[in-house]
């Protein structure tokens, strides 16, 4: 029987992907805050993200591996990225917990969906607005 193309075709894209995102980011001189590209070529998570074509694969096992990591949702790899309390070494934890969930093949980590941060901007404000609409 063939290898299933489909899953195990993605982890491999997926991990080659989150190499190329943690060499990117390696040192902290090549990090930044507040913007994905700074002028002199330093880049956020999600500008190292974008870097090497990886939002579809990879936005998910990030996400996941800062709740593991940290303990927290921040909704969007950006926030995390930018809160006053993430540091370099922060980062690169998570980077190494998203590459280690891939490896392990956590399913959820290798899906080719739109990334969870899509949903997470619009989806608080609904639920207090069905909230307040079931409320009254």
């Amino acid at each position: 029987m063939p290898l299933d193309d489909t899953g195990f075709g993605r982890r491999i894209e997926a991990l080659d992907k989150i190499d190329r995102v943690i060499d990117l980011l390696a040192t902290e001189d090549r990090w930044c805050k507040q913007q994905l590209v700074s002028p002199d070529g330093r880049r956020c998570i999600l500008g190292a993200v974008q870097a090497v074509d990886g939002v579809k694969l990879l936005a998910y096992p990030i996400q996941l591996a800062i709740r593991q990591v940290t303990g927290r949702e921040y909704g969007r790899i950006e926030r995390f990225n930018d809160d006053r309390s993430t540091t370099h070494a922060l980062v690169i934890t998570v980077l190494h917990q998203a590459r280690a969930n891939i490896v392990g093949g956590a399913e959820e980590c290798v899906v080719a969906a739109a990334p969870a941060s899509t949903a997470s901007w619009w989806s608080a404000p609904l639920k207090r607005l069905t909230g307040r609409l079931g409320a009254h």
